[in-house]
């Protein structure tokens, strides 16, 4: 009994030893700020437009009168735009013409709307289409498949999921 008890805690001791051994190494340190990336709404532009939104918000449901909204409203319009205005002016462009936003946010969401635009079904009369998988438009009737790509024109391969000649999403 003894013998069990003395080997549990040696046993328990080098799980400790483990655990804490990459803490007390030296040398072996995280960048500052590497723990976790800093979150939009804890930034001044962020705190200050989730105020917005939330007044609005409230506005919607009932919970602020037309006053207390119109007070509200100006108070942290005035705030966010002193904060916008103070940001660094955006990033020069880029040799393919984009700009490349200061904020990693902003950035995302910009390269997010260019790899959606590129999804985007094109009907030669009427332009972009929301649905990705019709074959014809929802608004005039054409085919989307037939006659050609409906961004640069180029004839389509029968089974294709995109045009050879720009690389546009095409109607299956």
């Amino acid at each position: 009994m003894l013998f069990e008890i003395v080997a549990a805690a040696l046993v328990g001791l080098a799980v400790v030893a483990a655990l804490i051994s990459p803490l007390t190494r030296p040398g072996v340190t995280a960048p500052p700020g590497a723990d976790e990336p800093e979150d939009i709404e804890e930034t001044p532009k962020g705190i200050a437009l989730a105020a917005l939104r939330e007044i609005e918000f409230d506005r919607a449901t009932g919970k602020l009168s037309d006053e207390d909204y119109a007070a509200l409203k100006a108070k942290y319009t005035g705030e966010a735009l002193s904060i916008l205005r103070a940001e660094p002016a955006p990033a020069p462009a880029n040799t393919a013409g984009d700009v490349t936003p200061a904020d990693p946010v902003e950035g995302m969401i910009a390269d997010r709307v260019r790899k959606l635009a590129g999804e985007l079904i094109r009907c030669p009369g009427c332009g972009p289409r929301p649905e990705t998988d019709a074959l014809f438009c929802s608004s005039c009737g054409r085919s989307l498949t037939m006659g050609g790509c409906g961004s640069c024109g180029a004839p389509l391969v029968p089974g294709s999921h995109f045009c050879e000649g720009c690389g546009t999403a095409v109607a299956r």
